[in-house]
């Protein structure tokens, strides 16, 4: 991700026929979490995910993991986050399939994310919640309570305690090693009142499915967020700044700084393991309950859905203009160069500042 879009990777010089004017295009990394490359493909998860979203309402429900834990979920990453994603979607289920509350299969669309507005590590799984479920009967049933699925402080002791029931068990599996300050830690969260959000039902969460959608296919922050200074060789990050926010209006902003090795460090520790899923559909949103409740789940659907766009279609959305244009006369015919990659490039601007051990 280091040396996407850059003559590190090579790519294609395209030449006007008309004026000569020339512009290079480099290749792309590929990586699923690059911020830069993968754009089209975060367009196209919205229109995925907008496609299988029902005509029921929805809640925006955050579960986050205390920042005491950092340090294990940094050590044990896969299965911290995967304990994460578990508990989430078993707290669910518990008052989900509870008879006094709603008594019936919900759906869940679950994201994990692991930093801030200032990238900082901040594990928290966004989850897209149905307001009600399924019943065994293939009835759509809602909550008993009109406002939310169960009392906020009872789902928020629960997702507590099961948290830390299943770190435990994870250790006693030989999963995960807790040390000693890890123990100490838990210890002192069973008393705690841990971070939890969740909005009100909606029927209309267009701006919910493009908050949790952002950083799909997508690390930390983007590059409008970022500058250089060459002259200090230090990274400026501009971020929101909610401590300091006033309810109704938007968060404030404030600017931080680092040196280049210590920006890449930080952005990178946010890549989450090889093959790790980081988007997670459970209930009557899996694919084992879209088959079995297909009839009933098919009357639901909101609408039609918005049908996939094609890569082409996504450019010329994410540009504002037409797509292969010369941006000096805006001639649309090209001679195209190969350029080969340039394998000095990541030593020429990416150097160490001094000479270390290995």
């Amino acid at each position: 991700m280091r040396i996407c879009k850059t003559p590190g990777l090579g790519g294609k010089k395209y030449i006007c026929k008309n004026c000569n004017h020339y512009h290079y295009v480099y290749l792309g990394c590929g990586n699923s979490r690059c911020s830069i490359c993968q754009r089209v493909k975060r367009e196209q998860w919205i229109d995925k995910l907008r496609k299988k979203l029902l005509a029921v309402p929805y809640v925006h429900l955050v579960t986050t993991m205390p920042h005491e834990l950092n340090s294990l979920a940094r050590k044990y990453p896969r299965e911290v986050y995967n304990i994460l994603f578990k508990v989430t979607r078993d707290t669910v289920y518990q008052y989900g399939y509870d008879p006094k509350y709603l008594g019936a299969k919900p759906g869940l669309i679950s994201i994990l994310h692991t930093f801030g507005s200032d990238i900082k590590y901040h594990v928290h799984v966004h989850s897209l919640m149905t307001f009600g479920g399924i019943d065994k009967n293939g009835n759509w049933q809602y909550p008993k309570d009109k406002t939310r699925l169960c009392p906020h402080k009872k789902f928020r002791n629960t997702f507590r305690d099961n948290f830390i029931a299943t770190v435990h068990q994870a250790a006693r599996e030989g999963k995960l090693k807790l040390e000693e300050r890890h123990r100490v830690s838990l210890l002192k969260l069973k008393t705690k009142s841990w971070s939890y959000y969740v909005t009100p039902p909606a029927m209309s969460i267009e701006n919910i499915e493009l908050y949790i959608a952002r950083y799909i296919n997508h690390v930390a922050v983007t590059n409008s967020r970022l500058s250089y200074l060459k002259e200090t060789n230090e990274v400026k990050l501009i971020y929101n700044d909610y401590r300091n926010q006033i309810d109704g209006q938007p968060a404030p902003k404030k600017t931080t700084g680092f040196d280049s090795l210590s920006f890449i460090h930080q952005y990178l520790m946010h890549v989450p393991p090889p093959y790790f899923q980081k988007t997670r559909w459970y209930g009557i949103h899996s694919s084992t309950s879209q088959k079995k409740y297909k009839s009933t789940i098919e009357s639901l659907l909101r609408k039609n859905g918005q049908t996939v766009r094609t890569v082409m279609e996504i450019i010329r959305h994410l540009l504002k203009v037409p797509t292969l244009r010369c941006e000096k006369c805006a001639h649309d015919k090209f001679e195209v160069e190969i350029v080969s990659a340039d394998r000095h490039f990541i030593k020429t601007y990416l150097r160490l500042p001094n000479i270390r051990s290995p």
